[in-house]
């Protein structure tokens, strides 16, 4: 399965990466976006990934503006420190909303 990271802050997107390893091997991350624009950039450039992990707010704004300039298709799993956005996070193909800091266990159970 291939992935994508929508995540500023470069600890943040450290820890999904090891998160991502433990939860399951097999998941291959493609890049790491740190901006509304550069999440645009490469989903315009590259084929649809099977799941994206998305911060929701991104130096450039939060990133709902994403879903408004491109055509997501794939599940998108949250990953935030905010519980203010869940309702609007599921009606953008939000298969899971997880809040930071998020335990290994919870974030398997998000993978599978």
């Amino acid at each position: 399965m291939r992935a994508i990271i929508i995540e500023d802050e470069k600890p943040a997107a450290e820890k999904l990466m090891k998160a991502i390893g433990k939860a399951d091997a097999s998941l291959d991350v493609l890049t790491v976006c740190n901006s509304i624009q550069s999440a645009v950039h490469w989903l315009e450039s590259n084929s649809m990934p099977d799941l994206i992990f998305m911060d929701i707010e991104l130096t450039d704004g939060l990133s709902f503006k994403i879903f408004e300039k491109t055509n997501i298709t794939c599940p998108v799993i949250f990953t935030t420190a905010y519980d203010e956005y869940w309702q609007e996070a599921f009606e953008h193909n939000s298969i899971d909303y997880l809040l930071k800091p998020i335990s290994q266990k919870r974030f398997a159970q998000a993978v599978a």
